[in-house]
């Protein structure tokens, strides 16, 4: 049902259409009427009106006035004009007013019904374009919700090859996300490597406090400038600065926040971690500039809780050079069958390779680098090459290392029949992963540490933690946990040792603690365990 609201001076016009029309043909609840404009401004804002059927010359104020004053204030009630002046200049403002209908007095109750019935359609209109808005503001507000992690998956896309780094698809996805931003932005990253934690957590608690640290990062580096904390799936984060400002004190602001977010993560988070600050690159650039951090961050294995500024130790390479290719890299995207991922790298590096112009030298250098990261991959597998080249493929002339269009198709070839056979035969873990775990196996006794570790394979130790979850789905800690506590379970199964020497000779002087772990691990206390299959 509806309301109605009936304005004018003259008593006997309100009364003839309040009382000499039949509107029970019509879905009007309620007639409210107003002498004058200042009256009519009060009701309006009092109860809910539908339509208004207002005078336009009125003593001090005119419906004209009441019309403007409802544009701004209650845009949705439809207005129609009753006057006794067959004046143009009235008509000509209520037109531009946006005004429903307007009519002249004497007014036929027949005529003025039917109109009040077509202004009831518009009024219907208006309250279906309010549900509509009323469901978009809905899911514009749950989108919002959702967008900081929306935005954090496309950058998690973009940097792991997910998402097309080409500027049209760049500028289209930012706008989906409403990140000011186009291809040619300027962006700064920082990579946050989390070194070491203090304590012994475990993968879950891992995944808790790096949390803590994301959120760390956000309120300290990032602050108030525009810009987002990306958490990567390896076990990394940065923090991506969208400035577009060229200001000489903003890397030394960042390096200053960098210093107090380590030191607090060090107090409050138990973890030492490092910051490493890069130069500012355009957006389409980006997967390139976390490359160099990346290789930074690889080849830091003495510094800690630092801050470290790529333009520090940029290496004095001519001007055009392509990047390094990191050719192990592309060796685990090999093991792991990822073809789309390595495809994508592929295409980025003859791209850098076309834009530098590379002569023959460096294409033969090329050539000769991945040839022998592929004999290094049949070695580990101990696959021969006829195998998967079954017609020599790995064999080129001159005129492939002359094209880099050649090349390139070659490169992707070779890649492609590699992946589909690491697909089809199974995967495998890495020598550096292998060599830790069989490091653990022959020395659960022995004191452990994920730096010790990393100096046996000549790692940087974030780099090897996040090497070895991503390849084995387990952390260090937890891995040796297990090692540790299934090498108990047989010795408890077998032997009559002392539990306390079980524990130690697995690598737990404190027994409390030893008994703590086997009992998550089994759900059974040391003693329970043995009694129950020692007596079976």
């Amino acid at each position: 049902m509806y309301n109605l609201l009936v304005v004018d001076d003259e008593e006997i016009a309100i009364r003839g259409i309040e009382k000499g029309i039949d509107w029970s043909s019509l879905p009007i609840s309620t007639i409210y009427t107003a002498y004058d404009v200042e009256e009519a401004r009060t009701l309006l804002t009092e109860h809910t009106i539908h339509i208004v059927l207002s005078d336009i010359d009125m003593p001090n104020q005119s419906g004209i006035d009441l019309l403007e004053w409802m544009n701004e204030n209650c845009p949705t009630v439809v207005t129609i004009f009753l006057t006794g002046h067959a004046d143009f200049k009235y008509a000509q403002q209520a037109v531009q007013l946006d005004c429903f209908d307007y009519l002249l007095k004497p007014i036929d109750h027949h005529v003025l019904k039917a109109c009040v019935n077509k202004a009831l359609d518009k009024v219907r209109d208006f309250e279906q374009l309010a549900k509509i808005r009323g469901t978009y503001d809905l899911f514009y507000e749950q989108w919002n919700k959702q967008r900081p992690i929306l935005i954090e998956r496309f950058w998690q896309d973009v940097l792991h090859y997910r998402q097309s780094a080409a500027p049209q698809h760049l500028d289209s996805m930012m706008q989906t996300y409403a990140l000011q931003l186009h291809a040619e932005s300027p962006i700064r990253t920082v990579l946050i490597s989390i070194e070491q934690w203090r304590e012994e957590w475990s993968a879950r608690d891992e995944e808790i406090m790096t949390y803590g640290v994301k959120n760390a990062a956000e309120e300290i580096i990032l602050q108030n400038d525009s810009g987002h904390i990306v958490q990567d799936g390896n076990g990394i984060m940065y923090a991506l600065f969208y400035s577009s400002k060229d200001d000489e004190n903003e890397s030394a602001t960042i390096e200053a926040r960098c210093n107090q977010f380590i030191h607090q993560c060090k107090n409050m988070l138990h973890c030492h971690l490092s910051c490493y600050i890069g130069e500012k690159v355009e957006v389409r650039q980006i997967r390139s500039a976390v490359e160099s951090l990346l290789e930074l961050e690889r080849s830091n294995v003495s510094a800690i809780c630092a801050v470290i500024l790529e333009r520090d130790h940029k290496r004095t390479l001519g001007h055009a050079a392509p990047q390094q290719v990191h050719f192990a890299d592309w060796a685990l995207l090999l093991e792991s069958g990822k073809q789309t991922e390595l495809s994508m790298r592929i295409d980025e590096c003859f791209d850098q390779m076309q834009a530098s112009k590379v002569d023959y030298t460096y294409m033969a250098s090329f050539y000769f680098g991945f040839m022998n990261m592929i004999f290094q991959w049949f070695n580990k597998k101990s696959v021969p090459m006829t195998d998967v080249f079954a017609k020599k493929e790995w064999e080129v002339g001159e005129n492939v290392l002359k094209s880099l269009s050649r090349m390139r198709a070659w490169t992707q070839q070779l890649s492609l029949q590699i992946c589909e056979y690491a697909n089809q035969n199974g995967k495998d873990v890495s020598q550096a992963v292998e060599k830790i775990q069989r490091y653990m196996e022959e020395n659960l006794g022995e004191e452990f540490s994920r730096e010790l570790a990393a100096k046996r394979v000549f790692l940087n130790p974030a780099y090897l933690s996040r090497l070895f979850r991503r390849e084995t789905g387990f952390s260090l800690t937890d891995y040796l946990v297990r090692l540790r506590i299934g090498k108990a379970r047989v010795e408890l199964e077998k032997t009559n040792n002392r539990i306390s020497d079980i524990a130690v000779a697995v690598g737990y002087a404190n027994f409390s603690h030893f008994s703590k772990l086997f009992k998550k691990m089994t759900g059974l206390t040391p003693q329970e365990y043995r009694k129950k299959y020692q007596d079976v």
